[in-house]
């Protein structure tokens, strides 16, 4: 029987995945389309339905993770009323409804994401502000998939599996459900890998949920599991080696004065155990990094 941490873990991130899977949806018609009453009506139909949906979801998961009277539940409530309020002003004015999704649903500023990166960062949290900066549905829901995979006390909250020790005397614990392929990759973590602190939680038969302490200090990877390939989505939150960094597959690239780092790879699952322990092995330490002489 799954234990109710792992149940509001799930929902979450089923909810996360179909929210913006319904924001692709719900993009605005080009120019020549629904140009009569009847079709941007029905579009707006669904832009609404999108909107009840939504909020009822992120009250859901602000309850369950972050508590009802907290200030991101307090955030959703304002972004809801301000939305509706806007919504309902555009009528059937395809243009207004354009702007609206825009600026109320897709919009993600850079310095956002850029305050997301340095805040929501695993065994440093210290307060929620990236919630107060949410404009749109689009950054509320990177704060909170950011906030979740990168905190410990959600990821170990999570009952274990099993357990063991590797040579530099720090635990590798399996949280979650038991999926055979993430037992045998938990089996298969190298004792001799320069690591500290690693938790792997097993969300349910496709998806697996990493952080790695002492590397980019604290390592995030989410694997998720399709047909015979395997998605890795990893953030670095600290930046010792850029140019170690800047040669990582699937990396975003940064710079001296990024925010962390983000990448995204795949591979065959065939290959998975191999790769991912070798990825994380050129992830840079405290020990790569670069000093400046001046």
């Amino acid at each position: 029987m799954l234990d109710e941490k792992l149940i509001k873990l799930q929902h979450f991130l089923e909810v996360d995945m179909k929210i913006k899977k319904e924001m692709v949806n719900i993009t605005p018609p080009n120019d020549y389309q629904y140009t009569d009453e009847l079709s941007i009506s029905k579009y707006a139909d669904k832009v609404d339905d999108f909107l009840l949906y939504t909020f009822s979801e992120l009250k859901c998961i602000a309850r369950d993770i972050f508590g009802i009277n907290s200030n991101v539940m307090k955030k959703i409530t304002t972004l809801e009323n301000k939305m509706k309020n806007e919504f309902y002003a555009c009528g059937f004015n395809i243009d207004k409804l354009r702007l609206f999704y825009k600026n109320n649903i897709s919009n993600m500023e850079i310095d956002f994401i850029n305050l997301v990166k340095k805040e929501c960062v695993g065994y440093t949290f210290d307060n929620l502000s990236p919630a107060d900066k949410a404009t749109t549905i689009n950054e509320m829901l990177h704060f909170m998939h950011s906030f979740v995979l990168n905190n410990e006390n959600i990821l170990q909250s999570i009952s274990i599996i099993n357990k063991k020790e590797n040579d530099y005397k720090y635990p590798i614990i399996l949280r979650g459900c038991k999926v055979p392929i993430f037992e045998q990759l938990f089996d298969l973590f190298p004792n001799d890998l320069n690591v500290g602190w690693t938790d792997m939680v097993v969300i349910n038969d496709r998806k697996l949920l990493m952080m790695v302490r002492d590397r980019g200090h604290a390592l995030t990877i989410e694997i998720t599991l399709n047909g015979n390939v395997a998605r890795l989505e990893y953030f670095i939150p600290k930046l010792c080696n850029i140019e170690m960094i800047n040669n990582l597959p699937g990396i975003n690239k940064v710079h001296e004065n990024s925010e962390g780092a983000t990448g995204v790879f795949e591979i065959p699952i065939s290959n998975l155990s191999s790769k991912i322990y070798d990825f994380i092995s050129k992830v840079p330490t405290d020990m790569d990094m670069v000093i400046k002489h001046f």
